[in-house]
């Protein structure tokens, strides 16, 4: 039995493949009704793994700087979606990422998902598949980060394209998606937002049925569990728990604390973020018995990210 888990989602214990083997339970959540489309998307998705077990040819060569147990976890579990809930605004999570995407690109053809619009697809595929000279990520700069304080648009994000480009670069298989195409709903819900994020990300994997498909998310939209009706606004089902429940693992950042880019009362910049002292080093884990997320990414102390874009932009 692993080290105990982080308070926030207190089911169960953690391991690392890496140290300990431990095989990941099942589990069978709450869902939500699936429709005829998100149905056929999913058996897509589910099909999938038999053709990326035909097809996929390692990468050698890619200079990876994953964490502890990334390896480990992606050779053993060959899931389709793999969603990696993050706090926005901090240098860490983006790089760690990129990393990640890295060992993933070794084993085989990636999908990479940014919680970014549908419309930003087309750009940062471009930039992934480009020189990446400064013409190309002033063309980026333009046109992607606008200068927004919600982390998106921050330094860390531009680090993390770049490397991105460098490893198509030098050869992996990485195809881009924005996924957000949704709205809430009129009377103010969640639910059909996180559906559509679900439902972006499955029909991404269907048309590219040989990749796997990593995402980067705040983690909200990460948990397998619901959230319940707060006042006036109703409940909803997160977008993990639209995905296909036997192809999908879902991890929540983990820090010890330190700072992040927030907006707060006190206006935007950086922030003092608490973090908790789990006991575990850097690196990825699955807990032994899933709860709100199927394991957590240690990503050590955090520091702030600012925005960059238009400010930085002379026209």
């Amino acid at each position: 039995m692993g080290p105990a888990r982080p308070a926030d989602v207190a089911e169960g214990q953690v391991h690392n493949l890496g140290t300990t083997g431990t095989a990941l339970a099942d589990w069978g959540g709450m869902r939500g009704t699936v429709s005829l489309l998100a149905a056929a998307l999913a058996f897509a998705a589910t099909s999938g793994v038999a053709m990326r077990a035909s097809a996929q040819q390692p990468q050698a060569g890619l200079d990876c700087k994953a964490m502890t147990g990334t390896a480990e976890i992606l050779g053993a579990h060959d899931k389709t979606f793999l969603i990696f809930g993050e706090l926005h605004g901090t240098r860490e999570a983006p790089a760690a990422f990129g990393e990640i995407a890295c060992e993933a690109a070794q084993q085989g053809p990636i999908v990479i998902g940014i919680e970014q619009t549908a419309g930003h697809t087309p750009l940062m595929q471009d930039f992934v598949d480009s020189e990446g000279n400064d013409d190309d990520r002033h063309r980026l700069l333009r046109r992607f980060f606008d200068g927004s304080d919600w982390g998106l648009s921050s330094q860390a994000f531009l680090d993390l394209f770049v490397r991105l480009q460098k490893l198509r670069e030098a050869g992996a298989d990485i195809r881009m998606i924005g996924f957000k195409n949704g709205e809430k709903g009129a009377d103010g819900s969640q639910a059909p937002y996180e559906k559509s994020l679900a439902e972006s990300l499955m029909q991404a994997s269907a048309e590219n049925p040989d990749a796997r498909v990593l995402v980067l998310t705040g983690n909200l939209h990460a948990r397998r569990e619901a959230y319940g009706a707060i006042g006036d606004s109703p409940g909803f089902l997160p977008m993990a728990m639209h995905l296909p429940d036997d192809e999908t693992l879902t991890f929540n950042i983990q820090h010890p604390g330190g700072e992040a880019h927030t907006c707060q009362a006190d206006g935007c910049g950086p922030h003092a973020v608490s973090g908790r002292e789990v006991g575990l080093n850097d690196g990825l884990y699955l807990f032994d018995t899933p709860g709100t997320y199927h394991g957590t990414w240690n990503v050590g102390p955090i520091s702030a990210s600012p925005p960059i874009g238009k400010m930085m932009i002379v026209r």
